[in-house]
């Protein structure tokens, strides 16, 4: 039983390869024709570029000798990976929330209004008063110096302004 199966297996592949053999081939439609002048190519300098190098390399290491090497040179298209979102100025979409976003989330409106810091406005306060006060001596020593000098006695000029 054996045998037979596989003399009508042998049979089937040894018809199955001579079918394929003598079968028409599929009709394939025609490529229109490329005009290469009008891309900017030049089969020529193809053609003798890749007889230099096959002669160039007929001493490699292929025993069938069958490596070619074509340049291609070309702009190549921009590549837009992310279009239609703001990844300098905006989040990204579906991603998680910054530290800040979370904070805003969980702190009230109440707590989130900014601090008026009374220390810096009664420091520069005090120091705008202590700035006239200096300035209001001086200007009260300068008045009698210049009376005593007007008068005629000779004393000491106030120190000058810092």
């Amino acid at each position: 039983m054996r045998r037979f199966l596989a003399a009508v297996l042998v049979g089937a592949v040894a018809t199955a390869s001579v079918a394929a053999q003598t079968a028409p081939a599929p009709v394939t439609p025609a490529a229109p024709a490329i005009d290469a002048h009008a891309l900017g190519i030049s089969l020529s300098r193809i053609s003798r570029r890749l007889a230099a190098e096959s002669a160039a390399r007929s001493e490699g290491t292929s025993p069938l000798k069958l490596e070619f090497h074509v340049d291609v040179y070309g702009n190549a298209p921009q590549l837009r990976f992310f279009t239609g979102q703001d990844l300098v100025y905006g989040a990204v979409p579906g991603s998680a929330p910054t530290h800040r976003d979370m904070m805003m989330h969980v702190t009230p409106q109440a707590f989130r209004s900014p601090r008026v810091d009374f220390l810096s406005l009664l420091t520069g306060a005090a120091m705008y008063g202590a700035k006239k006060a200096q300035d209001w001596n001086y200007d009260r020593q300068y008045e009698a110096y210049r009376k005593l000098v007007e008068a005629g006695q000779n004393v000491p000029a106030p120190k000058p302004r810092q």
